[in-house]
């Protein structure tokens, strides 16, 4: 059985995204397994701001952002009638999304090329192509 990871980032485009994931997953003979991500990048800490704010606080927070990003493409997934896992991680996104790829042994990573960091993307590097550089399968990239 085939395994996809979907990799959603909440902006207008994941639905774009979670479509084109569905149009592989039917391609397929038989239902690939699907794993729907969304990485959060970490809270900076900015010298022990996060006693304060408190560790479950945080988690809580990371959850209900995670949630609320994965909705709209969870539903579009139940739609098609597929199912699939959700995933929320923390941490650099492109370097989760490659690690979570090998851990779950995925043979396919779909994505968007643009995303909430448009401007984040010209200053950092596109995580897109960060991605397919560190990815260990093929990576779809879906154009905005």
């Amino acid at each position: 059985m085939a395994r996809f990871l979907i990799a959603i980032d909440g902006s207008s485009h994941s639905a774009k995204v979670a479509k084109a994931a569905i149009r592989q997953a039917q391609a397929c003979k038989q239902a690939p397994e699907l794993h729907l991500i969304y990485v959060h990048l970490p809270v900076p800490t900015l010298g022990g701001l996060i006693r304060p704010v408190g560790h479950e606080a945080l988690q809580r927070y990371y959850r209900e952002e995670g949630e609320d990003a994965l909705r709209a493409a969870k539903r579009l997934l139940d739609r098609a009638k597929l199912t699939c896992t959700t995933h929320i991680l923390v941490g650099p996104i492109a370097e989760s999304l490659a690690r979570e790829a090998k851990k779950l042994k995925c043979d396919l990573i779909v994505m968007g090329t643009h995303g909430m960091g448009a401007m984040s993307g010209m200053l950092l590097g596109s995580i897109a192509s960060k991605t397919v550089h560190l990815a260990p399968c093929p990576v779809v990239l879906i154009r905005q």
